[in-house]
């Protein structure tokens, strides 16, 4: 089995793979603006399947339930994510220079 060790592919490999790193990754505010969104849709989908079983609708209590119990637990995760970011701001505010 032959082995090629030649530097120019090899350096060339890396700057491609490096390049497709960087245009899949998304910055901060992106991310957390794109989570918001999910989590916004969680919580109206929640409340739409809870109107329609107040309505008396034909829906399944169990499916009503999940869906609550995951939008709670989306927005829970978002607060703590705040809170993180909120307290790291603050820390970075009371150093000195």
């Amino acid at each position: 089995m032959k082995i090629n060790l030649n530097p120019n592919i090899q350096i060339k490999n890396l700057q491609n793979l490096q390049n497709k790193t960087l245009e899949n990754k998304l910055d901060f505010k992106n991310f957390f603006l794109q989570k918001i969104k999910e989590i916004d849709t969680s919580q109206k989908e929640a409340q739409k399947m809870l109107e329609a079983l107040a309505k008396g609708e034909d829906i399944d209590f169990s499916e009503v339930a999940l869906a609550i119990s995951k939008a709670d637990l989306n927005f829970k995760l978002l607060l703590r994510i705040r809170n993180k970011v909120l307290e790291a701001y603050q820390e970075i505010m009371r150093m000195q220079i």
